[in-house]
């Protein structure tokens, strides 16, 4: 009979072990000690390339090439029934654009994700995050499609910019606190501000912020509410939820927006 030698540990054994352990979590099903929130930089250095892009001289790009503020703004009349120009993926170009006349603009939103989305994308993970900016970014477009519709705003109104997408997070960020029991007066106390300053400051979209935030606050609560038995399943089936639901909602806009007299 072979003996093995003192302290000798099967390698099968061991990985075997291995893969029988729980991977460790956060309370939101993110895996821990997932790494630097590469998600947050992306969108922050992709919006500040497009910005700079805005900006060169005489307003267009290298080469001759359309405007891009001209090409990615979006306006409910790019997704409604009667104009000639159907372009519904201006609902999401729109959120990596910011005013080029107003470095302010991208320098708060970039700001406001840079301390959030550190924050806020290791505990959720990666794909809940960047489902969380996009559906934020769609949900603010569609509140601007939807004031249109009611005749709130005009159809050719233009709008850019990541607030949409930002105001999901700050809706989000109320949310998840709530959930983990975290004393969240000062979010509250943020977004009172931010969303006050929307409504009496002209030429800002208070309807894109609104839609953002009330959409960021829905995918939290998916992501928040999900049983931890069968966790993932529950979040991808309420998220493609709220995201079919986003989509019929745009196609009930896109046949109310009025033709302007």
């Amino acid at each position: 009979m072979i003996e093995a030698p003192v302290g000798f540990q099967c390698p099968v054994c061991l990985d075997q072990a291995r893969r029988r352990r729980p991977t460790p979590r956060t309370s939101f099903g993110a895996r821990t000690g997932s790494g630097r929130p590469k998600v947050t930089y992306s969108v922050i250095g992709i919006c500040v390339a497009v910005y700079l892009l805005q900006i060169l001289p005489g307003g267009q790009l290298l080469g001759g090439r359309p405007d891009l503020t001209e090409m990615w703004a979006y306006a409910p009349a790019y997704t409604s029934a009667w104009y000639p120009v159907f372009e519904p993926w201006r609902m999401l170009t729109s959120a990596l654009l910011h005013h080029p006349g107003n470095a302010m603009h991208i320098a708060f939103n970039m700001l406001a994700l840079w301390f959030v989305g550190r924050a806020m994308e290791p505990e959720i993970g990666r794909t809940r995050f960047i489902t969380l900016l996009v559906l934020s970014a769609w949900g603010g477009s569609l509140a601007i499609l939807i004031s249109a519709a009611l005749g709130l705003s005009h159809p050719f109104g233009p709008t850019v910019g990541a607030s949409g997408a930002v105001f999901g997070l700050f809706g989000a960020l109320f949310i998840l606190m709530r959930s983990s029991g975290s004393e969240t007066g000062g979010i509250v106390a943020l977004v009172g501000i931010n969303m006050a300053v929307s409504f009496l400051v002209p030429n800002i979209s208070w309807q894109g912020h609104l839609g953002g935030l009330l959409t960021g606050i829905l995918v939290a609560l998916v992501i928040s509410r999900a049983p931890r038995k069968h966790r993932t399943r529950w979040t991808v089936g309420g998220l493609a939820g709220l995201a079919v639901t986003l989509f019929l909602l745009t196609v009930l806009g896109i046949q109310l927006v009025p033709l302007p007299a």
